[in-house]
């Protein structure tokens, strides 16, 4: 039996590993100085529980693509769909910041930052020499995630739910967070799962 909740040891089951608060430490370090104070706040505030959000559906991915029968296989799409749209907001977050901050804005007008402003700021910080791949990672992110959207139910095709497997949707997803998370590796959470392959 599998289970979503806090047991003792030896148990199979997701164990809550780290708190918002542990993530703090870590989003701080990535984000640029001179960001307006309540937006670097709110930004702080957003991403940690975003962080904690995907430790929960990392919990479930992973044993579920490496044991199988944990999960409904729509449920186990949905969840590797989740997790990207979760990794595409913490890139968007990160990314805007920097772009802000590049461009000599503090973020208190509200700029809304394009993907196509935001991303080379976020690949530029965290990985810059492109060894990890994060360009590709996060278009595939973007993509995972748009594939949703219902504005325009007369010109969608159908959707394609092997798009939101493992392979396509969540490894591309983690190998990107893996990335982020090597940059001020020291301030991640000593006990996420988010960081493992």
């Amino acid at each position: 039996m599998f289970h979503l909740i806090k047991l003792p040891d030896h148990r199979s089951g997701f164990v809550n590993l780290s708190t918002a608060y542990a993530w703090e430490a870590w989003i701080q370090k990535c984000l640029p100085a001179g960001l307006h104070q309540d937006v670097q706040r709110r930004l702080i505030s957003n991403l940690k529980h975003v962080l904690v959000g995907l430790e929960m559906k990392a919990g479930l991915i992973v044993p579920h693509a490496n044991q199988g029968k944990l999960l409904f296989e729509s449920y186990f799409h949905m969840l590797n769909f989740e997790f990207c749209v979760g990794m595409f907001s913490i890139c968007e977050g990160l990314g805007s910041a920097l772009w802000l901050r590049e461009n000599g804005l503090d973020g208190s007008a509200a700029n809304r930052i394009a993907f196509e402003k935001w991303k080379p700021s976020l690949t530029k910080k965290f990985d810059p020499e492109s060894k990890s791949k994060l360009v590709a990672d996060v278009d595939t992110v973007k993509s995972v995630r748009d594939k949703l959207h219902q504005d325009q139910l007369g010109a969608r095709e159908k959707i394609d739910w092997h798009a939101f497997s493992y392979d396509k949707a969540f490894t591309p997803a983690a190998r990107a967070m893996r990335c982020l998370l090597s940059t001020n590796a020291s301030d991640v959470p000593q006990e996420t799962n988010l960081n493992v392959e």
